[in-house]
């Protein structure tokens, strides 16, 4: 298997054929968005590919500029390919990819109350902790949607830098009217997400 940077076609393919089936509006950034943040080099999309040059998986990456924190913007693998342990694998292999002073930031969607929808969010919180993520001690809210913030890292740094990092992350993208507009991090105890809303920054 391989990890690289997607071409400019397998980029557009990938997010007309994947990424709108697997992610709800509310969760997905523009296209163009993603082409222009890869532009100014804070942005990897990677895929994940198999011995014959198939697509396995991918793995979205969005980068501090300091350079040592990521935060896993998206990760994906197509229908076909699921079930087979390939997510662990990924999550594993980029870990390798870059340097290992990296730290890596999660956002994965918190539980809402309702059983039917919880069991898929439990389940994908339990598949992060069995690959390594600590979950942190504060969430956030993306845009209306609120998330518990994970990490992995080794060792782990204080829990105040993280989220120092995850705001920057943010705000460079956004600035500062912006940001207090679309994003809460951290999402402090009992405050509830801003309204539900696509991704907007103009």
């Amino acid at each position: 298997m391989m990890l690289r940077v997607l071409t400019p076609e397998e980029l557009a393919s990938a997010y007309e054929k994947d990424f709108k089936a697997a992610f709800p509006p509310a969760e997905l950034k523009p296209l163009e968005i993603i082409e222009r943040m890869q532009q100014r080099g804070v942005y990897d999309p990677l895929g994940y590919f198999d011995e014959n040059e198939r697509i396995a998986g991918y793995i979205f990456l969005w980068k501090h500029t300091g350079g040592r924190y990521i935060l896993i913007d998206y990760l994906c693998v197509p229908a076909g390919r699921r079930n087979g342990g390939i997510g662990g694998k990924l999550l594993a292999e980029v870990r390798s990819y870059y340097p290992p002073e990296t730290v890596f930031i999660g956002e994965s969607e918190a539980p809402a109350g309702d059983p039917d929808a919880d069991r898929l969010i439990f389940r994908r919180l339990g598949f992060y902790r069995r690959n390594g993520a600590a979950t942190l001690g504060y969430d956030c809210a993306l845009f209306g949607v609120h998330y518990k913030t994970i990490a992995w890292a080794d060792p782990l740094p204080e829990e105040n830098e993280i989220l120092k990092m995850h705001q920057e992350i943010y705000l460079e993208q956004f600035g500062q009217a912006r940001y207090h507009e679309y994003i809460q991090i951290p999402l402090a105890p009992g405050e509830a997400p801003r309204p539900l809303t696509d991704w907007i920054e103009n």
